[in-house]
């Protein structure tokens, strides 16, 4: 399911990272159901539509379009053009007669898939340019030692570091339209069973194995004659050969008889491999390949080159792995922490306040908002500021879902820093046609100058009013009476936010807490009717 659905975002070119869009999927709590997928548009901004067609209809609507198939235990159907229409009619008969429809869209409204998709972007520049300045180095290495054989192996070595870089690189998600379709090509392949697999080589997965086994020809095939003969280098390497041919045979039996299931891009590697034995064998054969000559310091020399080399993949996975985790929406166990109705549960568990809002006070959001969350923050304070930024999402994300109240403790750095922001804000912001819009950005500027003498200069006011005085006694009353002792900390519907969760989480829960809260809230008022 969250596979077919991160493939349709992409028919429809919208940036997302797949890795990131799969996982909020899969640890959504109702997953594997539609509804987990239309939350997760949600979140990302993007504007769908959930309706009931009839079978003869489908041609009316433009591609593509997800379809769930109702015997299917959560799969989806991506529909993209007619040919896929007509390759799948025969599935239609699990289908229950709903389409997810989707707008295209430029960017999402996800902060977390942004910063990935950028990143994953870049590593796709970065390895553009440094392939093209290898293969320039490659090339002009070959004009001194240029044979067939020679040419020949390193043509396989070049390829097979393509294979092992796309191979290396899908374990971070990082994903390559072509590379996807390769891999879905044909009957009973899939890529990502077989590589998600936890085998491997002396503790290296053989994904990593792959990449640092055909980087390390590569570079010797083609910097090795400035090291010794080419014979040497080329009998070194039929040796290692050697030990692939029970790793080719392994491959197979796990894709077939384990995995059973195809993967494309390892067949294509078992390809190279067995290439290029057969061109060691002509070797062997022509007396191209001797023992004879090659040294010890030289072997001590292709084994710091190797270790080199396996330093920097490893360095390399490392850096992008940190990354990577800012992706991990933490899967299966996620599902039960973002189930509504047990949040709720704990919530309602939590210390109560009386969260009615001030009169006067700043407030961002409906009214009509079921889900109403006070924060008390410090200006001064780093978590508060980061955290700001969160709920800055949230309402981005869900405007009529949330509604904001913003309570300031007194600062020791500077007492005077609440006041102007709250006059500032009292007779410049409050109930103009933009107030929830510069309301939030006057807050982040705020954060982002963090000097109340420059605030002052961007943000002037003339005079401070009593109004805001007032307001300003309310709340740290309100704040001592309330036994607030850290900053930041979230009330929610009147409770504070349990220890076991962040105000991040809220962003899997909104819509589900919506409609969870709206239900309750019903039910409440039909009691209160009777």
């Amino acid at each position: 399911m969250e596979k077919a659905a991160a493939d349709f975002l992409s028919y429809l070119k919208i940036p997302i990272s797949r890795r990131y869009v799969e996982q909020l999927i899969a640890a959504h709590p109702d997953f594997p159901s539609l509804l987990g997928v239309s939350d997760v548009f949600s979140r990302l901004g993007i504007n769908h539509r959930v309706t009931r067609i009839d079978k003869d209809n489908l041609t009316d609507f433009d591609y593509p379009y997800l379809l769930p198939l109702d015997k299917g235990n959560g799969e989806l159907l991506v529909i993209d053009s007619h040919e896929s229409l007509r390759k799948n009619y025969n599935r239609l008969d699990q289908w229950g007669g709903v389409i997810l429809l989707a707008d295209t869209a430029k960017n999402t409204s996800d902060s977390e898939n942004n910063i990935l998709y950028s990143h994953e972007k870049k590593i796709k520049i970065y390895s553009l340019l440094a392939s093209v300045v290898f293969m320039g180095l490659v090339v002009t290495s070959q004009s001194d030692s240029f044979t067939w054989t020679n040419v020949s192996l390193l043509t396989l070595a070049l390829c097979g570091l393509g294979v092992g870089y796309f191979i290396f690189a899908k374990q971070f998600g990082i994903t390559y339209s072509s590379i996807d379709a390769f891999c879905a090509t044909g009957k009973n392949t899939d890529c990502d069973v077989v590589l998600n697999s936890e085998v491997s080589i002396l503790g290296i997965k053989l994904s990593d194995a792959t990449l640092i086994y055909f980087l390390f020809q590569t570079v010797l095939l083609a910097f090795g004659p400035l090291l010794t003969k080419q014979e040497h280098i080329i009998s070194t390497l039929s040796a290692l050969s050697l030990f692939t041919l029970p790793l080719i045979f392994f491959s197979l039996y796990y894709q077939y008889y384990i995995a059973k299931t195809w993967c494309r891009l390892c067949v294509l590697v078992v390809a190279l491999l067995l290439g290029q034995a057969g061109i060691f064998a002509y070797a062997f054969t022509e007396g191209l390949i001797t023992l004879q000559g090659i040294s010890s310091p030289f072997l001590a020399t292709l084994f710091m080159i190797g270790m080199f080399l396996l330093a920097i993949v490893l360095a390399l996975k490392g850096i992008i792995g940190r990354y990577e985790r800012l992706s991990q929406t933490g899967g299966t166990g996620n599902r039960i922490k973002h189930n509504a109705m047990i949040f709720l549960s704990i919530l309602q568990k939590q210390r109560k306040f009386d969260d009615t809002p001030f009169e006067n006070e700043m407030v961002v959001g409906s009214p009509k908002a079921p889900i109403k969350i006070t924060l008390c923050s410090n200006l001064y304070c780093n978590p508060c500021k980061l955290r700001h930024e969160v709920v800055a999402q949230l309402l981005a994300m869900y405007p009529e879902s949330i509604q904001l109240t913003m309570r300031f403790v007194k600062s020791g750095k500077d007492p005077d820093s609440v006041s102007h922001l709250l006059n500032f804000w009292y007779q410049i912001i409050r109930g103009k046609e933009n107030e929830a819009v510069d309301t939030m950005s006057l807050v982040h500027d705020w954060f982002k100058i963090w000097d109340l003498r420059k605030f002052k200069e961007k943000y002037p006011v003339d005079t401070d009013k009593p109004e805001v005085a007032h307001l300003e006694s309310q709340c740290y009353r309100w704040i001592n009476e309330a036994g607030i002792r850290q900053t930041p900390t979230f009330i929610i519907n009147g409770y504070e936010l349990p220890q076991e969760y962040g105000i991040g989480d809220l962003l899997a829960m909104v819509p589900s807490l919506h409609n969870h809260i709206v239900k309750m809230e019903d039910k409440e008022m039909a009691v209160v009717m009777n």
